[in-house]
């Protein structure tokens, strides 16, 4: 395996105030980058949506969270109530009343997350998904940056290629071997004949000790 690593944009289109669950859409991005293991780190790039991770067996747990936050933070365009029990409009109000409200909220939860990679899935709980939240009252296309950290496997391409290289070089090394084995054995047939030993003047070669080394070897 590889270190790699990766960055790209997610796109999520919203229908509106509410959860939309990424699971799915995050996990067929991961098994298209073959990252074995690593780590993933989301980040939302909107200030008026965001990112959290909840329960994804019943859904009423979704409708509780919402309905809190609409009492915690009104999209009526309106503030907190001052110690005259007054309730002023937020200045920020360009683009409706849900505007300001979207902000407030965006900041109370989250923008960021790291989630771990494990066998190419996302390392979650059993009752765990990720959600992004969408704060504004209209549906929007939403996008997150998603970057990837992790050792690479090898896809059936390459691991051919590794392995075709891998028999190439053994077989290079098979026939070198050999070359050199047929070297030395036509040395020997040469040294074992009697003139060898004429023509050297008597004196003994690396290959002669060699063949003496043998018969020590062979010798009971």
């Amino acid at each position: 395996m590889a270190l790699a690593q990766t960055l790209t944009q997610l796109e999520i289109q919203t229908q509106g105030k509410g959860f939309t669950r990424l699971n799915e859409l995050i996990e067929t991005w991961l098994r298209s980058k073959h990252v074995e293991q690593g780590v993933l780190h989301l980040t939302c790039l909107h200030t008026s949506c965001s990112i959290t991770i909840n329960e994804n067996a019943d859904p009423r747990v979704l409708n509780d969270l919402a309905a809190w936050m609409e009492a915690v933070v009104p999209q009526d365009g309106k503030g907190p109530a001052n110690a005259q029990g007054q309730r002023r409009r937020y200045q920020h109000d360009d683009e409706g009343d849900d505007d300001m409200p979207a902000h407030i909220r965006t900041a109370l939860t989250s923008q960021t997350m790291t989630l771990s990679v494990q066998n190419a899935h996302l390392l979650l709980g059993t009752w765990q998904a990720v959600y992004l939240w969408e704060h504004r009252q209209l549906g929007s296309t939403r996008r997150i940056a998603c970057h990837l950290i992790g050792d690479k496997r090898a896809t059936s391409t390459q691991a051919s290629q590794t392995t075709a290289t891998t028999t190439q070089t053994a077989s290079n090394q098979t026939l070198l071997n050999l070359r050199n084995a047929t070297r030395l054995n036509q040395q020997i047939q040469d040294r074992i004949h009697p003139e060898a030993w004429a023509e050297d003047g008597g004196n003994p070669t690396d290959v002669d000790l060699l063949i003496d080394r043998l018969h020590d070897i062979s010798d009971p």
